[in-house]
């Protein structure tokens, strides 16, 4: 008589790991693989690379404007609600995006694109929080991490072979039926709340707009001031107008009952140091990522698919290293391993602080996979300490503000990055605009370009050094008051 195979069957809250991390695989893997489409699109609409730009960077400000508002709107109508129909709106976004007819339809499809994405980052990370236990969160946020480095991986190879052979439509095709799967499978997998709360806590509408066009006005004038000039009546306006929101934001959160984001956490050192940590190593990271192809494409004359693939050990790194850290940190303290991890990635800047116009390539690439390993170790553990600061009830807004503080870490990195550069080519006689960098330019005008890489990866460090000495004097500090008998 033949024995039956026992069935498999994973726990509940593995199949909702697996429909979440999906999820974010695909909006890393949309965003990535979109880069590479540019130019074809560019080209297609007859539009220049500037305006094609606004495919991104119109889809990356909705994300960061709406991350917080979507995070908190899970927490008061349910997180399975928002991350289904945010996955909706990302898929038909997708779609409208494949069949956009213009440059500016395109560009307000990628925007209905970023209100997806905000929805289903938000909610899916809070998601993944409450399915598991406090001790396992690190390993969980390390996975998801993973999942981010294989998508920056898969992304632009992939983007790239599709767009060469079938067209950038496809490219929008294929991840808007890969996000009506993850759609489907959340509908079906997920579970609505067990008790609805007696008392619905109501929606601080007001607070969600204020908080949106802050970062909107602040993002807008930080991405638009390298191009038209920090003096410029738009990045002033922009500069002006981001500072008095802010100011109506805190005023207006300090008397809501129900706040958008309860400004009293930032009273507790854990979780102000953790988002001051991530806010500076996003950043660092961000400005180096930018400036890197820019080295080894216009200054060393690599063409684009060499540059990918040096890249391409930096995201292995990450998808290989993050799962194994965040195991490990919920074993030995989340916050040890992000203050480890943070010591790593400053070594990382550190190599950066070396590079001249004919530094060896190899010195760049371990530069970049030692910055990518401390960010694997440090993310998960830095994200987990952040989000344990905080009740279940809150966690969808406070998840939306650990990806908030890593999105706009991303913008104000690029910002730096061509702020640090361009002035330090001006202040060597030459033009302060990335445009001029070629590999048949003056030598003196790529030495200098070189020159600001070197500045800006030495003011990343000290900078990144000064909050990491911060925070372990903080860590000691709270230990030794932890083990002090009362």
């Amino acid at each position: 008589m033949r024995r039956a195979m026992p069935s498999i069957q994973l726990e509940h809250k593995y199949w909702v790991f697996l429909v979440c991390v999906i999820g974010i695989f695909i909006t890393v893997f949309d965003t990535s693989s979109s880069i590479v489409a540019l130019p074809t699109i560019a080209e297609e609409f007859g539009t220049d690379l500037l305006t094609a730009q606004w495919v991104i960077a119109g889809n990356g400000l909705t994300i960061a404007a709406l991350l917080v508002p979507m995070g908190k709107l899970s927490d008061v109508l349910g997180r399975k609600r928002i991350y289904v129909v945010g996955a909706l709106i990302f898929a038909i976004g997708a779609l409208l995006g494949a069949l956009a007819g213009s440059i500016y339809g395109l560009i307000a499809a990628r925007v209905c694109v970023g209100i997806g994405s905000a929805m289903t980052q938000a909610a899916g990370m809070a998601i993944l929080v409450t399915s598991f236990d406090a001790g396992e969160r690190a390993k969980m946020l390390g996975l998801q991490l993973g999942a981010v480095g294989l998508g920056s991986i898969v992304g632009p190879a992939t983007g790239g072979i599709v767009v060469g052979t079938l067209g950038w439509r496809v490219l929008f095709a294929i991840t808007a039926a890969g996000m009506l799967a993850v759609a489907i499978g959340a509908q079906r997998t997920l579970r609505r709340r067990e008790q609805r709360p007696k008392s619905v806590e109501p929606f601080d509408y007001l607070g969600a707009l204020l908080s949106s066009t802050f970062l909107v006005a602040l993002l807008l004038s930080l991405t638009l001031g390298p191009t038209l000039g920090w003096l410029a009546p738009t990045t002033l306006a922009g500069a002006l107008a981001a500072v008095l929101l802010l100011a109506l934001f805190v005023a207006l959160e300090r008397r809501t009952v129900a706040p958008m984001l309860d400004l009293a956490l930032f009273r507790r050192a854990e979780f102000a140091l953790g988002a001051l940590a991530a806010l500076v190593a996003f950043m660092g990271i961000a400005a180096i990522r930018f400036l890197v192809p820019f080295f080894l494409q216009n200054v060393r004359g690599y063409t684009a698919a060499t540059v990918g693939l040096l890249i391409v050990p930096a995201a292995v790194i990450t998808a290989i290293a993050a799962p194994f850290a965040g195991r490990l940190a919920d074993r030995w303290g989340v916050r040890l391993f992000a203050n480890i991890g943070l010591g790593v990635t400053i070594v990382g800047f550190a190599v950066f602080t070396l590079v001249h116009a004919t530094t060896p390539i190899w010195v760049v690439v371990v530069g970049l996979m030692i910055m990518s390993f401390g960010m694997a170790v440090f993310g998960a553990p830095n994200s987990a300490s952040i989000l344990n600061c905080v009740d279940e009830s809150a966690q969808g807004a406070t998840a939306g503000f650990v990806s908030l503080c890593r999105n706009s870490g991303n913008v104000i990195g690029v910002t730096f990055g061509t702020v640090v550069v361009t002035l330090t080519m001006g202040a060597a006689g030459y033009p302060p605009s990335l445009v001029a960098i070629d590999p048949n330019a003056d030598p003196g005008i790529l030495a200098a370009f070189s020159s600001g890489i070197d500045v800006a990866a030495t003011l990343l460090a000290a900078l990144a050094t000064v909050v990491l000495a911060i925070v372990v004097l903080w860590s000691w500090r709270a230990s030794r008051a932890a083990a002090t008998p009362r």
